[in-house]
């Protein structure tokens, strides 16, 4: 295969790539404005309550008035605020900041594990505290997170920001949204659907 045909061929596969991504990208708003009109608030109130199926972790979700946040929140808790297509996850360190993986939030180059204030991690978007189950204390939490600050690991299925925040919290590395993408994707975007534009923290 000479020069010119394998720069044809690259270019073929890339814009197919292209194409391919873009029709997903409209096949997952479409469903999740169909999710939106579906799916109202009671959907949240079964997500807190219902029983975990098996493998499953159980987690309820708190609102969090973010103008008063620094002096409620707990240091060491699990945040989420949805995004489009996904919730984005992070660990409070007190003192209004909050230790995340920045991942593709700013371009599609993939970003590191930093410390960010309350207000950019939030982005405008209501803010959740996840109660759920600790296998560390608060200052353990805490220091866990800050071990990993400057990791540029980032992989969307096995090493995001919900599989950081679930490892500083538990010891395992888990994404419950991956996990949900591939086993039950309209319940997951009925959810950030209805966090987004409904609720207000």
């Amino acid at each position: 295969m000479n020069r010119l045909t394998m720069e044809a061929a690259v270019a073929y596969a890339s814009l197919r790539s292209s194409v391919l991504l873009g029709l997903t990208l409209l096949a997952a708003i479409a469903f999740s404005q169909l999710n939106a009109t579906l799916f109202n608030n009671n959907l949240l109130s079964f997500l807190r309550n219902r029983k975990p199926a098996q493998g499953e972790l159980y987690f309820s979700l708190k609102p969090v008035n973010i103008e008063h946040a620094g002096k409620t929140l707990p240091i060491g808790c699990h945040l989420i605020t949805p995004r489009k297509f996904y919730t984005h996850h992070g660990i409070y360190l007190g003192g209004g900041e909050v230790v995340h993986y920045s991942g593709l939030s700013r371009s599609l180059r993939p970003g590191p594990i930093e410390v960010i204030n309350l207000e950019n991690f939030a982005n405008g978007k209501p803010l959740w505290v996840i109660q759920e189950p600790r296998h560390y204390s608060s200052d353990e939490i805490i220091t866990r997170a800050r071990s990993r600050i400057g990791e540029t690991q980032y992989k969307i299925l096995s090493n995001n920001c919900e599989h950081f925040c679930s490892w500083c919290v538990s010891g395992k590395s888990y994404s419950a949204q991956v996990n949900a993408y591939f086993h039950c994707p309209r319940y997951l975007l009925a959810l950030i659907s209805t966090l987004e534009p409904q609720l207000t923290a």
